[in-house]
């Protein structure tokens, strides 16, 4: 890739991070990674079928955790076993079978669960 090609991809994501959900002067809440769970991980982790009860079609299921406990842990998203998957720090590494989300997606998860968690600003 050509030097120019790179420095307009990074101004991009540079702009791309913030409008993708809360800026940094704002904690993201729920609908700023809503839209990412649907993406990326509702195909099986929503309705009866969820995997290993786990939710995250809602706000409510996300919090609740799965059969083996909580996945968020306000305020510390670096030992919420969510993040810990997405980073594939615990195994399987989350999405299954697919690319791992990128790492503006992560860390706008992360934020959001060291921010406490909110469902709304």
């Amino acid at each position: 890739m050509s030097l120019r090609f790179l420095l307009l991809l990074s101004s991009l994501l540079a702009f791309a991070a913030p409008a993708a959900g809360a800026g940094q002067g704002t904690p993201p809440d729920w609908s700023d990674v809503a839209g990412i769970f649907v993406e990326h991980c509702v195909m099986c982790h929503a309705a009866q079928g969820a995997a290993h009860g786990l939710r995250l079609d809602s706000y409510e299921g996300a919090l609740a955790g799965s059969t083996n406990g909580p996945v968020l842990l306000p305020g510390d998203a670096d030992r919420s076993e969510l993040v810990r998957r997405l980073r594939g720090e615990s195994l399987p590494r989350m999405p299954f079978l697919s690319y791992p989300l990128p790492a503006e997606q992560i860390e706008l998860i992360r934020r959001w669960i060291d921010a406490g968690l909110a469902e709304s600003n």
